[in-house]
């Protein structure tokens, strides 16, 4: 039994326009998550963070990127998720549908869609590379280490445009 035939088992008891609406979001879903790892600014790491809370984890300049980043895309994940979630629910409060048992949720989602894992994961590494290399040049010192004032700057620098254009975006 072939892959797709087997998903298209698995499924063959979900409504079709269930079925098909979840495959139109899952893919929206998945652009967002790349567009986010597209456009992810160093700062978008590190505006939320304290600098004196990052320095006492005491970790190397790397780290701090990885840690950063992994909790922001984790957060941002969560937040498209539970997005796509609300708006399922609603789509089928309007239509008066239920799902009739646990887990059908997870009958439509690819769980074993190894090219878009592996597509995220290269999005994830470029990402981090590049993160990590602006950290090394705006926040670190000529030996590698993290130059505390500099990162101290560099974040409040980062809210400050953030003010300046939230402030703009708001009266535009």
């Amino acid at each position: 039994m072939t892959e797709s035939s087997y998903s298209a088992e698995k499924t063959d008891h979900i409504n079709p326009e269930v079925r098909d609406y979840v495959a139109a979001k899952l893919y929206s879903l998945q652009q967002a998550r790349r567009d986010v790892r597209n456009n992810t600014t160093l700062g978008d790491l590190l505006l939320p963070r304290n600098p004196y809370y990052l320095r006492a984890t005491r970790k190397a300049p790397w780290e701090l990127v990885q840690c950063c980043l992994d909790n922001y895309l984790m957060s941002v994940d969560e937040n498209l998720f539970a997005s796509f979630l609300s708006d399922f629910a609603t789509f089928l409060a309007r239509r008066g549908q239920q799902l009739s048992e646990t887990g059908v949720m997870l009958e439509l989602f690819p769980l074993d869609d190894l090219p878009l894992r592996f597509e995220l994961e290269e999005e994830y590494v470029r990402l981090y590379n590049r993160l990590t290399y602006q950290f090394y040049e705006d926040c670190c010192d000529e030996d590698s280490r993290v130059d505390w004032e500099k990162l101290t700057r560099f974040i409040s620098n980062s809210g400050a445009q953030d003010l300046v254009q939230g402030n703009a975006d708001g009266l535009a």
